[in-house]
């Protein structure tokens, strides 16, 4: 991905995800691989999480402990039960 270099890449990969939840590529539960997106965005593990933590200060996502971090249902409601399993793909829009 290239990055503006004017604006903050934290910022810009927080509207990337961001995008994608609000688009329904990420649904409710999904849970967010820190590594793949790592990989994805070509960003360090502190960057990706400074943009994770701009989106469960927005409510979009959720962390749930030993667990990992999830899309947030509709209204940014937490629902920890059910998640769906680690490395799973989104589901096809």
């Amino acid at each position: 991905m290239e990055f503006e270099p004017d604006r903050y890449v934290w910022v810009q990969v927080a509207e990337r995800l961001r995008s994608r939840i609000v688009d329904g590529t990420y649904r409710p539960k999904y849970l967010l691989s820190e590594v793949q997106l790592m990989q994805e965005f070509g960003v360090a593990r502190g960057t990706l999480r400074k943009a994770m933590k701009k989106l469960r200060e927005e409510g979009l996502l959720y962390t749930v402990p030993n667990l990992g971090s999830f899309v947030s249902a509709p209204g940014g409601r937490m629902e920890e039960e059910g998640a769906e399993a680690i490395g799973s793909e989104p589901d096809p829009a």
